[in-house]
């Protein structure tokens, strides 16, 4: 029988650019589900105020991502100081970073080798305090909002 390390040998960690970085600092992670989608609102990173910009001078940008299909999530440990300890992390999990998990362990394991041909993707965002992870058929970038009341607003609609 295979130990619980050698079941991630096939997962291939891919950083996903279009999705923003999340801040380093105090990026105030906030998730909102139901039983269709899984959308979460954080704080971006500086590094990516230009590339996802402008703002205004006074803006503090949040971002909201949506998961479609959204068939499992958690949040949770490890925190960026202790992402070593993640399962995924010899295998390219960055900190303050969004992931998707290719040939993803966890999916197969859950849902079986169908799960990949009916479009069962893994998801990983490190934040400074957690890790959020989710197993969705999609990952979207539905808005880059001036302060977080307007992405916490936009995830609560996405979610009604």
């Amino acid at each position: 029988m295979n130990s619980p390390l050698e079941s991630y040998e096939q997962d291939r960690v891919v950083l996903l650019d279009e999705v923003p970085r999340p801040a380093t600092e105090s990026p105030e992670p906030f998730v909102v589900a139901n039983e269709r989608r899984v959308v979460i609102a954080y704080r971006i990173a500086t590094a990516d105020f230009d590339r996802f910009g402008p703002f205004a001078d006074d803006d503090d940008p949040f971002c909201t991502v949506e998961f479609a299909a959204a068939a499992f999530h958690q949040f949770g440990p490890p925190n960026g100081d202790n992402l070593y300890a993640h399962p995924l992390a010899e295998r390219g999990l960055e900190p303050d970073a969004a992931h998707e998990i290719a040939n993803s362990s966890l999916v197969l394991d859950a849902w079986g080798p169908e799960a990949v041909e009916e479009g069962r993707r893994h998801y990983v965002l490190t934040f400074q305090d957690s890790t959020f992870e989710c197993v969705a058929s999609d990952c979207t970038v539905v808005g880059i909002y001036g302060n977080g009341d307007i992405a916490s607003r936009e995830a609560f609609s996405l979610c009604k």
